[in-house]
């Protein structure tokens, strides 16, 4: 169901954007060659502000803080994300947590949107974060997000394209989320396999 928007609320934030609009076109002298430009001129630029609004909107929705300051291991995250299933190599031994302090903000990457179908590689992800301004995750990050935004994996499967790990067979892999028949799974993925594009990318915002 769609969130309902309040009309003050509406109308507030179109006001700050066209009051913002105008002082820029006002700063660049140029406020009388727009507004005497004939609606069907105008139309095009209307469009193609409200799909900026949209795409923005929908990078919103997709940014989450996680704290990061945790002394806890491996197992009692994993344990704490109240999975219906874990892999069970994720653990301390292979995986070993290590502690830092404060938060970070994780962007989910639709890479859709970035002109890849059906699938991705964990290389064309990585040149997407850098494209994007954005930092390569580690292990831990997924870990914490899984517990943090539970829910998140509902909606679409996220992969961290961190550091591989060897697996259990010696594949390099890294951190899954996943969701089926309403169950959150938290698996490992080969990095060097295709990925499906259904799957997000969790990339880290510079601080």
């Amino acid at each position: 169901m769609a969130k309902k928007t309040s009309v003050g609320s509406a109308l507030g934030f179109l006001t700050l954007i066209s009051t913002g609009i105008m002082a820029g076109v006002k700063s660049k002298e140029d406020i009388d060659d727009i507004v005497s430009l004939p609606e069907a001129t105008t139309k095009p630029l209307i469009d193609r502000f409200v799909q900026m609004l949209h795409v923005a909107a929908q990078t919103v929705k997709n940014i989450f803080s996680i704290n990061v300051g945790d002394n806890r291991t491996t197992e009692q995250v994993v344990a704490a994300g109240n999975y219906q299933y874990a892999n069970p190599w994720i653990n301390d031994k292979n995986f070993p947590w290590r502690r830092r302090q404060g938060k970070k903000m994780i962007e989910l990457v639709d890479m859709t949107q970035h002109g890849f179908q059906p699938t991705y590689t964990l290389n064309d992800a990585l040149a997407v974060l850098q494209k994007l301004g954005l930092e390569r995750p580690v292990y831990e990050d997924g870990l914490l997000f899984g517990e943090q935004y539970p829910e998140k994996q509902r909606e679409r499967p996220i992969m961290f394209p961190h550091e591989a790990v060897l697996d259990a067979d010696g594949y390099p892999s890294v951190v899954y989320l996943w969701s089926y028949s309403g169950d959150r799974k938290l698996y490992l993925f080969w990095a060097d396999y295709g990925w499906y594009s259904y799957a997000l990318v969790a990339g880290v915002r510079k601080s």
